[in-house]
């Protein structure tokens, strides 16, 4: 798998941001962060340009039907307000990966090094005590005509230097009707909503609203309204202080695998032993095989089948930060 390219990044993103190359047996892989000297990205300071909130889809949690999804995918007027960030700093390919967190399944390739994406930075930006926060725009310029955001991410600064990215926008129309979107909401309290359907022959899944929140550390935390146990079905834990905290259980489709190149994950979910302060992810993450019987109509995952399988490797965090991963 490709290594993951930190020269332009004082930390690296957490949650399975890029793969390193790894052989079968054991192997343990450095992640030390390096200096972003060398390469920078010019982001605006002029306070003036700061946008006002709330700003997105206020209605987002209303947004439950296909026609309203529609709607709001084609409001003209919605998509004049995010060019009015205007999107005019232009990035170079190589200076950024824009990776995504491990459990969102994408119909095309996660990183934006493909020839027909252009990348912006807006001018207008979102003022945070000691952070800014900036809009990214991944523009597809080759599908159609008139080029559109496909993508859009908040990324977290201080001083100048990349902290951290959440995408938050996504407009992808594949082949024969299929098509992935998030739509985003982003409160006066900076707790950021996102909702994201997945349109195919069913005709259309509507996913669980998922809520984030930017932490002193600049960096981006799942943000839950209440404190106390949660438990769906991927996850389970205690919240505390509206973050994860503590020790997680997680069965998500881990999208970051190669079931080529690792068959011995024989499907794309993990059955993750996760642990979590203030937020971020701490300590030893371990990653099991997920054992689990499908619906033989649907071919959908029986929930209560679901055990833990052989250990397939292990990461280690410090602060939110991957330190190394090892696979067994």
């Amino acid at each position: 798998m490709p290594k993951i390219n930190i020269a332009c990044f004082a930390v690296l993103f957490f949650l399975f941001s890029c793969y390193s190359k790894a052989q079968t047996e054991n192997k343990t892989i450095s992640t030390e962060p390096h200096s972003t000297d060398k390469k920078s990205v010019f982001f605006n300071t002029n306070k003036a340009d700061c946008i006002n909130l709330p700003f997105g889809y206020s209605d987002i949690s209303k947004r439950i039907t296909v026609d309203s999804i529609l709607s709001a995918i084609q409001d003209k007027n919605k998509l004049k307000e995010f060019n009015a960030l205007q999107f005019e700093k232009v990035i170079k390919k190589d200076l950024v990966l824009l990776p995504e967190e491990y459990d969102v399944f994408l119909p095309f390739s996660k990183n934006v090094n493909e020839k027909y994406d252009q990348i912006k930075i807006a001018s207008d930006f979102l003022c945070h005590e000691d952070y800014s926060i900036y809009f990214m725009a991944v523009y597809n310029t080759v599908r159609y005509a008139e080029p559109f955001i496909e993508k859009m991410y908040l990324v977290s600064t201080k001083n100048g230097k990349l902290v951290d990215m959440k995408r938050i926008y996504l407009n992808h129309q594949g082949e024969m009707g299929f098509a992935n979107y998030t739509l985003f909401n982003i409160d006066k309290n900076y707790i950021i909503s996102l909702q994201d359907y997945e349109f195919s022959e069913d005709p259309f899944t509507l996913k669980p609203l998922q809520k984030y929140q930017i932490l002193p550390s600049g960096k981006f935390a799942r943000y839950y309204d209440k404190d106390g146990p949660y438990k769906n079905n991927e996850e389970q834990g205690m919240v505390k202080d509206h973050h994860k905290e503590g020790k997680w259980i997680e069965t998500k489709s881990n999208g970051s695998m190669d079931l080529q190149k690792y068959p011995e994950f024989t499907d794309p979910y993990t059955y993750l032993e996760a642990e979590y302060k203030n937020g971020l992810p701490t300590g030893t993450w371990k990653f099991y095989k997920l054992l689990q019987k499908y619906n033989e109509e649907t071919g959908e995952p029986i929930l209560n089948t679901r055990k833990k399988g052989q250990l397939i490797y292990t990461e280690m965090y410090r602060e939110g930060v991957l330190e190394k991963r090892e696979l067994h």
